[in-house]
């Protein structure tokens, strides 16, 4: 197992964040990909050359910023203030909590597109792929401007994309899953390598496994509070000043989220907040990614995992990578859902059945090149 030397880290605010008010856990996650391959683009590195003030900048936007950066062949994990980003040449995955104004990063990616990458959105119209998705809020009332209102973030963006495809996935009036679908696969128009698209242009890879949590054990949740990890004398002394980035590497082994696949070809990265809360970026084999985000407090406790390894490569399903999650924080409800290709999709829905939940959903949706997966659970009292 391998955890590298950090390629960034801001030490000042690694030191200064506080966690200590409520807060709101479920991510917005909007995911762009310009082209279907990593190596489509003119640039070499594609997004990857565009500068970290660049990255910076846009966060600024939506209210965040950069702890940390892991760099691997082909992948830049970032870890956030508020969750994560993750960049490759050829797309970006901008996962972020809180009161975060994600969407208002659209403009200012398609400005840097045009400076580094010679990408016109007003020409080419559309990108190959996007997909924004949340959770149900808990605390919508917070939320800020657009972010409000699933119907105005639709129409937000729909001002770029034109005629997306928007979904609530599950009962509307109870936990449901939000999701907005759009792209271009007229893959003439877009500034790809040599100007000429391959012979095999429209065959790429992709699988995403998400995994949504509430109502945490108390067991669980306790693990993610700084004042445990020092009990639990993980930190090897007792200054709470210690950096997040030590705490979070230390809670990450303790609680065995670094070994949730099976292979040594590993970057890890993590952060553990003051006075509670966890976010890690795990890269395996220099092209894939996990990630998780902890909001342990009582009363809005949350949990996500999202991963996008083809688990069979690694002798694993994601049945047993979900049990692993489920074994750990023990959530009173949780959902999941699974993205993949039609070619690669096999309807195994009818396995995952687990002792003392019951399933509210089982929701299958034909989603262009995909098919999508999603599942609620709940156990006792919502």
């Amino acid at each position: 197992m391998v955890i590298s030397n950090q390629d960034y880290i801001d030490h000042e605010l690694s030191t200064s964040l506080d966690s200590a008010d409520s807060f709101e856990g479920p991510e917005k996650l909007l995911e762009i990909w310009l082209t279907p391959h990593e190596n489509d683009l003119n640039v070499e590195n594609g997004l990857r050359s565009v500068p970290l003030f660049e990255w910076q900048n846009l966060l600024d936007i939506i209210n965040c910023k950069i702890l940390s950066l892991k760099k691997s062949e082909n992948l830049d994990a970032y870890i956030l203030s508020e969750s994560s980003l993750f960049v490759y040449n050829n797309r970006i995955i901008l996962k972020t909590c809180g009161t975060t104004t994600t969407l208002l990063s659209i403009d200012y990616f398609f400005k840097i597109c045009e400076k580094y990458l010679h990408w016109n959105i007003k020409f080419f119209k559309k990108p190959f792929k996007i997909f924004y998705s949340r959770r149900k809020f808990m605390f919508p009332h917070k939320q800020i401007g657009l972010h409000k209102d699933w119907n105005l973030e639709v129409q937000y963006l729909d001002s770029f994309f034109e005629d997306g495809s928007s979904y609530i996935v599950g009962k509307s009036n109870k936990d449901h899953w939000h999701l907005y679908t759009n792209g271009n696969s007229n893959l003439v128009q877009f500034p790809i390598n040599n100007g000429l698209p391959s012979p095999s242009v429209f065959k790429f890879n992709d699988e995403t496994f998400e995994i949504l949590m509430t109502g945490l054990s108390t067991e669980a949740s306790r693990q993610f509070f700084t004042n445990e990890i020092f009990k639990n004398n993980l930190s090897g002394n007792s200054n709470l000043h210690t950096d997040g980035h030590i705490l979070g590497l230390k809670t990450s082994k303790f609680t065995q989220l670094n070994n949730i696949y099976n292979t040594d070809a590993i970057i890890h990265d993590a952060f553990s907040f003051t006075p509670c809360g966890y976010s890690s970026n795990s890269i395996i084999d220099e092209k894939y990614y996990y990630t998780l985000h902890v909001t342990p407090e009582k009363g809005w406790s949350y949990a996500s995992f999202e991963s996008n390894v083809p688990s069979l490569k690694y002798n694993l399903t994601n049945l047993t990578i979900l049990k692993k999650i489920l074994n750990l924080f023990k959530p009173s409800h949780f959902a999941f859902t699974l993205f993949q290709l039609k070619d690669e999709f096999v309807h195994i829905d009818h396995l995952y059945d687990f002792n003392n939940h019951e399933k509210t959903d089982r929701i299958i949706y034909d989603v262009d090149e995909y098919e999508l997966l999603y599942l609620s659970f709940v156990i006792g009292e919502e």
